[in-house]
């Protein structure tokens, strides 16, 4: 997912609001739920010893890996009453059909063979991308938490001023040939749009432009 940079002023496009200050802003590639709204999943889980920890969790890599879950932790401990320590692993996804029965066969040869209690738990979907995210995420069943490393790269934490005068001049060029009315790269625009209908005549115009002897000469 790749993020969008996109260069408007604060009220609208109108040519009498040429004077007001503009600015870029960051609009993501998708609208993320809030943290206490994130997407979930059924798992099968069941509570264990301590030392049957180690075991299970080498057979279940092997038998019912967590590939589409790699952000969750297969393991959750809790404390309980008398300061001791709980265990619950995951052992796999629930069926969607919620037929017990479902799932593979080898967990349900480690069911039987460690004689494990089964019951149904949810997980957060998708991994977090912020700290509100982990800590709503956890809640549920512990995952991990990976915070951005990239500093200052470019489009993401922000362009340098001399740069943002660049994006606003040919933003703004853009949309005056745009909104002329009578120039042929709006003719064009308005043919465009009419024929695709995920189109929008400053998208077609910043396209003719980029193209044209006439931006080339601008930049």
């Amino acid at each position: 997912m790749r993020p969008t940079i996109e260069a408007a002023p604060p009220d609208s496009f109108d040519s009498s609001r040429r004077g007001s200050k503009w600015e870029i802003l960051h609009i993501p590639g998708n609208i993320r739920p809030s943290p206490d709204r994130q997407p979930t999943v059924n798992v099968i889980t069941s509570t264990i010893e301590p030392g049957m920890a180690n075991t299970l969790i080498r057979q279940l890599n092997r038998i019912s890996p967590l590939e589409n879950l790699s952000h969750v932790k297969r393991i959750q401990k809790k404390g309980i009453e008398g300061g001791e320590c709980q265990l619950s692993i995951i052992l796999c996804l629930a069926p969607e059909s919620g037929d017990i029965d479902a799932i593979p066969e080898g967990v349900k040869n480690l069911i039987s063979s460690f004689q494990l209690c089964t019951s149904v738990a949810k997980v957060c979907e998708n991994a977090a991308i912020s700290k509100e995210e982990w800590e709503a995420q956890c809640k549920l069943w512990p995952t991990c938490y990976h915070p951005p490393k990239y500093s200052n790269i470019g489009g993401i934490s922000g362009f340098s001023a001399e740069e943002s005068d660049t994006v606003f001049h040919f933003m703004k060029y853009t949309i005056d040939l745009a909104t002329s009315g009578d120039s042929l790269w709006t003719k064009e625009a308005s043919f465009r749009l009419n024929s695709h209908p995920l189109r929008h005549a400053v998208l077609v115009a910043i396209e003719l432009s980029a193209a044209s002897s006439e931006f080339k000469a601008l930049a």
